[in-house]
């Protein structure tokens, strides 16, 4: 009886987004690029290849079926719709078996920013949702499982790990 309620706490933490890669804080740490991998765009445009992307740039990893991540996607808009000409943003659909799902859900949130899809999955990640801010060199400058509750939360990240003043 034990195992099971451990076991569906788990399932709960997991679905829920609330847990954070074993190992780490769950806090902002640089560990690297993005893979050298092309990923195909969710919404018909071209496929962005991760390892030449170069920053400032947001890249946040979500999934239709993930709560925290559903809320977050009018926030990133936002960001994207008042920062776009200083800060890129790309929307990472993380292994979703349900693309057209996802395309719906970005559709109706108003998404504009571009999307791709990474079904593999090529980018290391556990849980979601995931920010990962990427610098002008390529490298990323800070990463954390975190649902973004606010415009100047992730305002104050970027500027932060990013050093460019919005």
């Amino acid at each position: 009886m034990r195992k099971a309620a451990l076991a569906l706490l788990a399932v709960a933490l997991v679905a829920t987004g609330c847990s954070h890669e074993p190992g780490t804080s769950g806090h902002g740490s640089a560990s690297g690029r993005l893979p050298d991998v092309s990923l195909a765009s969710l919404t018909g445009g071209p496929a962005v290849d991760l390892g030449k992307l170069r920053g400032p740039a947001v890249v946040n990893l979500w999934a239709q079926w993930c709560t925290p991540c559903r809320r977050e996607l009018p926030i990133y808009e936002s960001f994207y719709q008042q920062h776009h000409a200083v800060v890129s943003v790309l929307g990472v659909d993380w292994q979703d078996t349900r693309p057209d799902d996802a395309r719906s859900l970005a559709r109706t949130s108003g998404v504009t920013y571009p999307l791709v899809a990474d079904t593999e999955p090529e980018i290391r990640g556990r849980f979601l949702p995931k920010l990962v801010l990427v610098d002008a060199d390529g490298k990323i400058a800070y990463e954390e499982y975190v649902e973004i509750k606010s415009l100047d939360q992730l305002e104050q990240l970027v500027e932060k790990h990013l050093g460019v003043r919005l």
